[in-house]
């Protein structure tokens, strides 16, 4: 092409209007940057896990890239899902229809079929219609027209009626359908193959999301399911002892923890306590730390020490070999002597509990032990600490002092050993409450990994009558 040529394509025409190449170079400039637009919010709406934000993600897509004047999300009846009904729509076009009020689209929920009606001027005569389609859109026509062409009110601009409509159904992974993404426009044939595809990959991009959302809740509430069974519905009233737990999973969807604690009779007058944490998440880790806490309570059944209990549990631990999976765990023998609570610990790598003295003094108690279930043999120290009236230990699992809050780092035991000073004379269950609203502060208000706390207060009273088991 000659220069003379190549520079009369793009000049402008008569009264200075632009040039066809011009036109076409700014319609295809608008079609990237609705294509990009696209993209974006598709990438954005990939992260959710709001399903009615996705909905209304894919509903606002699916006007854009079809052009369309209408698009509407219509859920199916008892999907399982809270599913809402979205509509987007241009300017001065009547209000979309109700299913109900349109068949021939409501065939897109009960039949599970696209559906194309080309002008509802002629109904019946689409040359696109499948054959099933055309006795639904014969009786719909009346219908069609009183659904679609709803005015604006008194004293607005009439709206835009709707001759043409796309529907494609929202299947599940196994054919389930679960709604339909509908798009309308006010020429007739509006919608082609380019439409439908888009529509098409749109809607199956909406059915992915609902089932991986869906299996995202079902996950989430099998975990916490599972995650009930590893902790204990309450811990036991006990004479003479004020007890107290909080536990906090970690904000992680379909996430099974590994802390755990329990608290047993041992016999007349005599407790046991454990408070662990096993490595990881998921089912490997629930396991463990079923093992991990039946066990101690199977073990704990026969007059063992705390270090015979620990090292007994280690041994089964260590036969598992639950593809290396370990687990700390620290255990007490409690039992009140003449006012006084009498605890002897052994700790198989845990983080040391802590003293607040009825005084306000903290200490922390140090002892010393290997973790369980990486080792054959274990080195492991019993202690035995005293609780004098309005004295408390408290034992907890890492996501405490491993609280990490960004700029101001760890939690730490400084900061643990803050809340207590802070707590003297309180209850056992304030004491425990105070240290979770700490480290959830501390994180500006959500855990990332599981915090558990299991608070031990002597209130000074004489005698302890067994409690229940």
């Amino acid at each position: 092409m000659s220069a003379a040529l190549t520079q009369g394509a793009h000049s402008k025409g008569p009264a200075g209007a632009p040039s066809l190449a011009q036109a076409a170079d700014s319609d295809l400039a608008a079609e990237r940057d609705r294509l990009h637009a696209a993209v974006l919010a598709l990438c954005t709406s990939a992260a959710r896990v709001d399903v009615a934000q996705v909905v209304r993600d894919v509903t606002t897509m699916a006007l854009s890239l079809t052009r369309a004047d209408v698009a509407l999300f219509a859920p199916a009846e008892a999907t399982g899902l809270d599913l809402p009904r979205v509509c987007f729509q241009q300017p001065l076009v009547a209000t979309a229809p109700t299913l109900a009020d349109v068949p021939a689209l409501a065939e897109v929920l009960w039949r599970g079929e696209p559906v194309r009606l080309d002008d509802l001027d002629e109904v019946g005569q689409g040359a696109n219609a499948a054959p099933a389609e055309l006795p639904q859109r014969a009786r719909a026509e009346g219908a069609a027209r009183d659904g679609l062409s709803t005015g604006l009110p008194a004293g607005q601009a009439p709206a835009t009626q709707l001759r043409s409509w796309l529907g494609v159904p929202v299947k599940a992974r196994y054919g389930e359908t679960l709604g339909a993404l509908f798009v309308g426009g006010s020429q007739p044939q509006a919608f082609g193959q380019r439409e439908t595809e888009l529509a098409q990959a749109l809607a199956a991009y909406l059915g992915g999301r609902f089932d991986n959302l869906s299996l995202s809740l079902e996950r989430a509430h099998v975990a916490g399911a599972l995650q009930q069974t590893l902790l204990p519905p309450a811990l036991p009233e006990i004479a003479g002892l004020d007890v107290a737990a909080r536990y906090r999973p970690a904000k992680t969807v379909a996430r099974v923890g590994g802390d755990f604690y329990d608290m047993f009779e041992l016999g007349e007058g005599a407790w046991g306590l454990i408070v662990g944490d096993v490595s990881g998440v998921g089912p490997e880790a629930a396991s463990l730390t079923g093992v991990a806490r039946y066990g101690a309570r199977a073990v704990a059944s026969g007059e063992h020490s705390p270090a015979e209990l620990l090292q007994q549990l280690n041994d089964t631990l260590f036969r598992l070999r639950l593809r290396e999976k370990f687990c700390t765990l620290i255990y007490a023998q409690l039992r009140l002597e003449d006012g006084k609570v009498v605890l002897a610990l052994a700790n198989g790598g845990h983080p040391y509990p802590f003293v607040l003295r009825s005084d306000g003094k903290v200490e922390e108690v140090a002892v010393r032990g290997m973790l369980l279930g990486a080792f054959e043999e274990l080195e492991l120290e019993q202690r035995e600490l005293c609780l004098g009236p309005g004295d408390l230990v408290v034992f907890y699992t890492d996501g405490v002092i491993e609280a990490h809050g960004g700029s101001e780092g760890f939690f730490g035991a400084e900061g643990l050993s803050q809340v207590l000073s802070a707590s003297a004379g309180a209850s056992a269950g304030s004491v425990a409450r105070n240290i979770e609203r700490a480290v959830l502060d501390h994180q500006a208000g959500g855990a990332r990994d599981d915090v558990a706390v299991v608070v031990v207060r002597n209130p000074g009273t004489a005698g302890m009558v067994p409690g229940p088991g």
